[in-house]
């Protein structure tokens, strides 16, 4: 705190002699009547001074509370003395100033101060990759209990009927506004942990309270016609109110008295000390967000308070802002490996190396037994400094081909990835902050083609950082069309001619163009041992085995391989007539039984290789599913595959169809005729590394009707 010039200062007598074995330092705060922070001074030797005029300072507000250690850059505020529990005396007594500022004993005792070490992290929704440099505005929101005191009695009543109401109504909606994560639900103790228990309604009471799990002794005041009675049950069971707060518009009108402005790291990061008194709840934070966009901080998220706030924060959790914006980028994750590894981590998002299987049939499939297909793209990690400073290693290759018979063949049919390659940076113009593209990729060098840079660490010219732009391009190694692969004049006959096992190559090249003996020049080559999607998850890695190693005749590793299964067939759904012994159909399109009839079912769900699952639903009427001729879910090209009640069980037949003959009663139930329809849905187990390809998903739907033979 600066001091004020010394002929300015108007000085009080200060008095803590209730509790004389009272630590640290004190400090008087002064605001004006309409709440705006004038300046603060601290005590010493039991005095404190302002700059203020003695009849300027009987028009202010003066609070006497602990200063926190530590703490820099915070704007006191009315608010922010109502949390310290700082101490408001009356000043002026018969028209003059008080003689000496007398501080109660029972308000010392409550200022022993805690603090926050508020840790968090803004990342983008979907791809959880950082954003840098935003400005996280945080704010401490009111305790509830503040404005319950504060409410008129009128509402005192309409907040009680409110909360009565929604508990014996739980509502089935979605929260109003963005959602936060985690849920407000998920950010307070669950019912079962607060001070309540359950009770029999009261017989005489008007309200149903069936459903309210309320301390007994409480049950009777909530019911009052008492408004300080009712107001003080609700203050005693505040955390019942917490979880209601978000379904309520009307009730949103929290204050939000900002603490702190922070700016996020290359990682996305933010953290900051925030003190609150230790005799009472942590503090209830609320976050918001802006990002500089063409030159301006604009704010890219701001969601309702009552929704977002999380309450009574433990603070050893890390708090992780999701921002949806488009025209927020996320911020290079690319590390810059200690040491001398090339790290290979997974192709796309979401299936990691550790999740591609490498022996025996389900070799090149993921763990859930998953073929690739469409466009895939590795990521990879680098030691850039090491590899481009150091040892002037300054680009990579990537070929694939069909896997060889010969598993020695390590030479032939290598086809190389030629589809560009960029990676975006910050740029600095005069009328903001830019995204441009920087290629990488492929270029030719010396006698090698089809090059791409490794990221450099020196950005382009007038760079700020490099920049996430779109994941699937900026973090993209290469990009792998599988869609084009094989021939035939159809996509179709394309992807059933060039479904197989395929390896990927990547290999090292020097500035000059030259290939690089991984071995000889110290690269180690790791893979990741952890699932994908990593989240804000540690990512961890392992040695790569020889089985991701092409090795020259030394035995040393020239270049990494693996192995995928590219399968991009579409799959194949049909639904047949409804067959059976003593079943007609009518000429108005029932088909007509008697009690020896029995009907036949038939479907299809097919695929080339059965890299497929499917389900298969009878429903009668419009919602009765008849479970004991439906799958929720089977394998296609398995055989037998049960119902859903396990009654009975569909088998392939001659033709490649699924069939099972039912009983007229098994499917009409008590009904003596019914209608009937019929689908059939088949689901491709295909993935990018980002999601299922379900655009190669088929499907069928089709209907009948029984009805007895008219005799």
């Amino acid at each position: 705190m600066k001091s004020q010039p010394k002929e300015q200062r108007l000085t009080l007598k200060v008095s803590f002699s209730e509790r004389p074995q009272l630590k640290g330092q004190q400090a008087a705060f002064l605001f004006d009547a309409a709440g705006n922070f004038l300046e603060a001074s601290e005590i010493k030797g039991e005095k404190v001074a302002f700059s203020q005029s003695e009849e300027s300072i009987k028009r202010t507000r003066l609070f006497i509370a602990p200063v926190p250690d530590n703490v820099e850059g915070t704007k006191p505020t009315i608010s922010m003395m109502e949390r310290l529990n700082a101490f408001e005396p009356s000043l002026v007594v018969g028209g003059k100033l008080v003689d000496v500022i007398q501080v109660p004993g029972p308000i010392i005792d409550l200022w022993p101060l805690c603090f926050c070490w508020l840790k968090g992290k803004v990342v983008k929704t979907g791809n959880n990759l950082p954003v840098c440099r935003a400005r996280v505005h945080i704010c401490e929101v009111d305790k509830i209990w503040r404005w319950i005191v504060k409410l008129p009695d009128l509402d005192i009543f309409r907040l009680r009927d409110d909360l009565i109401h929604i508990i014996e109504n739980p509502p089935i909606i979605t929260p109003p506004g963005p959602q936060p994560d985690p849920a407000p639900f998920e950010r307070i103790a669950p019912l079962s942990n607060l001070r309540v228990t359950a009770f029999d309604p009261q017989p005489a009471s008007p309200i149903n309270l069936r459903a309210i799990s309320i301390a007994p002794s409480n049950q009777a005041s909530l019911l009052s016609n008492s408004p300080q009675i009712v107001r003080k049950a609700l203050i005693e069971n505040i955390g019942l109110l917490t979880p209601y707060l978000c379904f309520w518009p009307h009730w949103w009108r929290f204050r939000c008295d900002e603490i702190r402005v922070v700016e996020t790291d290359a990682l996305g990061r933010f953290q900051t000390l925030i003190p609150y008194a230790c005799t009472g709840d942590k503090p209830d934070l609320y976050f918001w967000v802006e990002y500089q966009i063409n030159g301006v901080w604009t704010t890219v998220y701001h969601p309702p308070i009552a929704c977002n706030t999380y309450w009574n924060h433990d603070c050893s959790q890390e708090v992780i802002i999701r921002i949806s914006d488009s025209r927020v980028p996320s911020c290079d994750p690319d590390p810059d490996l200690s040491g001398c590894v090339v790290q290979v981590l997974s192709i796309g998002r979401n299936v990691s190396m550790s999740e591609i299987q490498t022996a025996g049939t389900n070799e090149g499939l993921t763990t859930a037994g998953q073929p690739f297909g469409n466009k895939l793209e590795p990521r990879l990690w680098f030691s850039r400094s090491t590899l481009i400073n150091s040892k002037n290693i300054r680009y990579y290759k990537w070929s694939y081909r069909l896997k060889p018979a010969d598993p020695l063949d390590t030479t032939s049919g290598w086809n190389p990835l030629t589809r560009t390659v960029v990676r975006h940076y910050a740029k600095s113009t005069p009328s903001g902050i830019v995204h441009e593209p920087e290629l990488m990729g492929p270029v030719s060098v010396g006698g090698s083609t089809n090059l791409f840079k490794i990221k450099p660490i020196t950005l382009p010219p007038n760079g700020i950082e490099w920049s996430v732009v779109d994941e699937r391009e900026d973090l993209a190694s290469g990009h792998f069309e599988t869609q084009n692969l094989g021939t035939g004049s159809t996509a179709a006959e394309k992807a059933l001619d060039a479904a197989g096992l395929y390896e990927l190559k990547l290999e090292l090249f020097k500035a000059d163009g030259s290939l690089v003996n991984w071995s000889a020049e110290g690269i180690d080559l790791e893979i990741t041992n952890v699932p994908a999607p990593f989240g804000t998850n540690t990512v961890t890695t392992v040695n790569a085995p020889s089985y991701n190693r092409i090795r020259n005749g030394a035995g040393q590793t020239v270049a990494f391989r693996m192995v995928l299964r590219v399968d991009n067939n579409r799959c194949d759904a049909g639904l047949f007539p409804i067959t059976g012994n003593n079943l007609v159909a009518s000429s108005c399109g029932f088909l007509e039984f008697n009690s020896s009839s029995n009907a036949k079912l038939q479907f299809k769900a097919a695929h080339p290789n059965d890299f497929a699952t499917f389900n298969f639903s009878v429903v009668k009427g419009v919602t009765d599913t008849v479970h004991a001729a439906s799958v929720s879910s089977g394998q296609v090209g398995n055989t037998p595959i049960p119902t859903n009640d396990a009654s009975h069980q569909y088998q392939l037949n001659g033709a490649g169809n699924y069939e099972e003959i039912f009983g007229i009663g098994a499917l009409l139930g008590t009904c003596p005729r019914a209608a009937f329809s019929e689908a059939i849905r088949v689901y491709a187990m295909a993935t990018d590394g980002y999601s299922r390809l379900s655009g190669l998903d088929a499907s069928a739907h089709a209907g009948f009707a029984l009805t007895p033979q008219v005799t």
